[in-house]
């Protein structure tokens, strides 16, 4: 077979013809939808008059609270979070009105019309504030292995400190949207930019109170989402629609950037206590850690976030005696949510600020630190799990070989004592990321193929496209399995109708489970044909047995007599005439998965993906700035399904997470409102951020406990790397000031503020 491209819709992308959320011409009698927001953080409602913004000739509708036919409620983990709040307003930003109209300036304007009255209350805007006050969604989660209290009070060395990370906005390029469109008999068709057909589904079947069946979720392609549209989408979906089912008529919520930043979460800050035993060599004997997050208004997915960091805050490294514990914190911010990495990020920080401070006490080499500590085969997690196939020690001597990292020590020390001005520092993480749902029943997926009678193919999956190219994997496992090229597949919008029941495209699964349930979909068909194959072959004089015939190169051929060959889309045709079906449905669940979140323990995780990244950082000690000089990083992925998809997802959450490092700040007031709400204010990387010089390398390994045709995840665990430049720039300072707390991120005005 030809080789593959390794992007379905590059083409499409690179000329512009691409289709997404609302590019299409507004439908006849389209409604735009404007919204009145809260202007103050928290706040009891007294009265919401709407009189004026109605009267407006040109207004379709003013909805409220009031205008639900069903439940005004979108929680789903947690029944806290209303459509429209009645009573009380928990977020500055926090929609309170919506106004329908036919033109969308008529609709702003109407909407500036509407007036609150309202008794305002103290917000809390901070974790230590929301803590004290025990405002948890849920008590305290525990994860514990080993005698923590014994170990620590044995241990030759101790630390203890508290270690901080920031927030980060998800900087989509497409904003929140969604176009609904009613239909006959009380349907409604969502066009909306989520992570979540099911959930979307499932909540605006409870908002409308109609069943699920009569409510269509379609989603083609999402302009980017990180995170930031697996439960954030569902809120605006759900104004869109109830607009539309109330009017009879078309509705678009579009966002502007500044709404979308101003209205919706970030990824979670969170504020860390900790303390560490260890022995001379830097061994860790035992580790005690409180993890505290900021999860805003209302529960979203803050929870399972949490969670996520408890199971990384031993990020590489095997300690014996563990003791992890997290509160997630309601505060009045907009409820932040999901973002790349999903609490992993924040827990792995801490762990390797400690490892910074054990090497820093003991004068001992940072990688050779890590190595000491890193998890072997077998060794059991905190939660229980064994690491059942551990190369980390392996790829941490990769890392000290591709960076030369003796000479590189050597040439910036040369350079820290000949330079006045200007320092230079080394920063180095590993990463074990664990790779499921933590939630258990999410791990399951569903996929719809149809052949058609000209050979090409059609396939519907649960996976959500958003720029990670789980349509080009899924489509590169059909085409494996069927041997076909790439271009006689095409990978349908993603539909609640087709496929239904679909868990989120997050926590870096989708092609995981949308790839084997199409794998499991393509034998099927495979499995159909078959016979159909034997027989045409045998019409050829060939006599082949079910187990010898090959699908491949768009041809059927046996492995006896490879000369004699049956064309695919003749093969379909043949199997149409004789009545054999011509599709096939298929569904995986992840095998092996369970946790007792009672007892702390269990198997989260299908596997482990592995890794290293080593930075060098110079920062100019005048203007605090800093320059990437080099990165290498070390990666596995088991057997790619598409290597350079794979190479692009490494890169891509590399510079994604050297923004919330170093440059991406959201300053807030005393009032709870964002002050970086645009382009302007905000900074996001750019190739200026990016490493002069960058190596990547991808090791083929781990396959044997990976997922399907044993390849494995790359959207998150790449991540982590980024923090590496955060711990070069923090030893930079070091150079200077041995005494300096480098805050989070690593501004130039933090680096400034470190060296005074």
């Amino acid at each position: 077979m030809k080789k593959q491209p390794f992007h379905i819709s590059g083409k499409l992308h690179l000329t512009g013809t691409s289709r997404f959320i609302a590019d299409e011409a507004p439908l006849a009698g389209m409604l735009h939808a404007k919204f009145f927001y809260a202007p103050v953080a928290h706040a009891k409602v007294l009265e919401l008059d709407i009189s004026k913004a109605a009267a407006i000739p040109g207004v379709e509708r003013v909805v409220t609270a009031a205008d639900i036919p069903g439940d005004n409620q979108i929680g789903h983990v947690i029944k806290d979070e209303p459509l429209f709040p009645e009573q009380e307003i928990m977020y500055l930003g926090q929609p309170l009105a919506m106004v329908l109209a036919s033109d969308e300036l008529l609709a702003e304007d109407a909407a500036k019309l509407i007036r609150l009255e309202y008794e305002e209350l103290p917000p809390l805007l901070e974790i230590d504030a929301a803590d004290a006050k025990g405002e948890w969604y849920i008590p305290e989660r525990k994860i514990e292995i080993g005698e923590v209290a014994k170990a620590l009070a044995e241990a030759a060395f101790t630390l203890q400190g508290v270690t901080e990370s920031a927030a980060q906005e998800h900087f989509y390029m497409e904003s929140q949207r969604c176009r609904a469109v009613p239909g006959e008999g009380r349907t409604l068709t969502l066009y909306t930019a989520t992570q979540s057909t099911m959930e979307v589904q499932e909540v605006m079947s409870h908002v409308l109170e109609i069943p699920s069946h009569h409510i269509i979720v379609d989603v083609p392609r999402l302009g980017g989402a990180f995170g930031g549209k697996e439960r954030s989408a569902t809120l605006w979906a759900c104004l869109a629609g109830l607009g539309a089912f109330l009017t009879q008529k078309p509705v678009q919520v579009l966002l502007t950037r500044e709404e979308d930043m101003r209205s919706t979460g970030k990824r979670h800050p969170f504020k860390s206590s900790w303390k560490v035993g260890f022995d001379a060599s830097g061994r860790i004997s035992a580790l005690d850690i409180e993890l505290l997050s900021n999860g805003g208004a209302y529960a979203d997915l803050s929870i399972a976030i949490l969670e996520r960091a408890l199971f990384h805050a031993d990020n590489a490294y095997h300690i014996a005696n563990a003791r992890i514990r997290g509160r997630a914190c309601r505060t009045n911010l907009p409820p932040n949510t999901a973002f790349r990495g999903f609490g992993a990020p924040q827990g792995v920080f801490v762990i390797e600020a400690i490892m910074e401070r054990i090497a820093r006490k003991l004068g001992l080499d940072p990688l050779e630190l890590r190595q000491n500590n890193v998890y072997r085969s077998g060794d059991l997690t905190p939660y229980g799990q064994p690491v059942r196939e551990s190369n980390l020690r392996e790829l941490l001597d990769k890392l000290r070989r591709n960076s030369s990292y003796d000479k590189l020590k050597e040439e910036v020390q040369a350079f820290n004592s000949d330079h006045e001005f200007a320092r230079q520092g080394l920063g180095i993480v590993p990463v074990k990321f664990g790779i499921s749902f933590t939630t258990a029943l999410l791990n399951q997926a569903s996929a719809l193929l149809w052949v058609y009678i000209d050979g090409s193919v059609s396939l519907t999956t649960g996976g959500v496209e958003m720029g990670q190219e789980v349509s080009t994997k899924c489509a590169l496992v059909v085409s494996r399995v069927l041997g076909l090229p790439l271009q006689r597949i095409r990978v349908e919008s993603n539909n609640s109708q087709r496929v239904g029941n679909a868990s989120p495209t997050a926590a870096s699964t989708g092609s995981d489970l949308n790839g084997n349930a199409a794998r499991i979909a393509a034998e099927k068909l495979r499995d159909q044909l078959i016979p159909v194959a034997r027989e045409m072959l045998a019409r050829q004089g060939v006599d082949c047995g079910a187990g010898e015939i090959r699908f491949e190169d768009n041809q059927v051929w046996c492995v006896s007599d490879p000369d004699q060959r049956v064309e695919f889309a003749a093969l379909v045709r043949e199997a149409y005439n004789a009545r054999v079906p011509l599709a096939a449905y298929g569904y995986y669940r992840t095998p092996g998965l369970h946790f007792d979140r009672e007892r702390g323990q269990g198997n989260p995780f299908h596997y482990y993906v592995c890794g290293c990244a080593l930075a060098q950082v110079e920062i100019d000690l005048l203007s605090g700035e800093h320059r990437v000089l080099k990165t290498f990083i070390v990666h596995e992925n088991g057997n790619s399904l598409s290597e350079e998809i794979d190479r692009g997802q490494i890169i891509g959450a590399f510079v994604q997470s050297a923004g919330w490092c170093t440059i991406e700040e959201l300053p807030q007031d005393e009032t709870g409102r964002y002050l970086a709400v645009n382009p302007s204010t905000y900074k996001i990387p750019t190739v200026r951020e990016t490493p002069i010089h960058l190596e990547v390398e991808i090791v083929p390994a781990g396959a044997e406990y990976a997922s399907v045709f044993g390849s494995k995840a790359t959207g998150e665990p790449p991540y982590i790397y980024g923090l590496a430049i955060w711990f070069a720039i923090q030893n930079a300072v070091w150079s200077v000031n041995p005494a300096a707390e480098l805050r989070f991120p690593a501004t130039p005005e933090a680096v400034l503020l470190a060296l005074e």
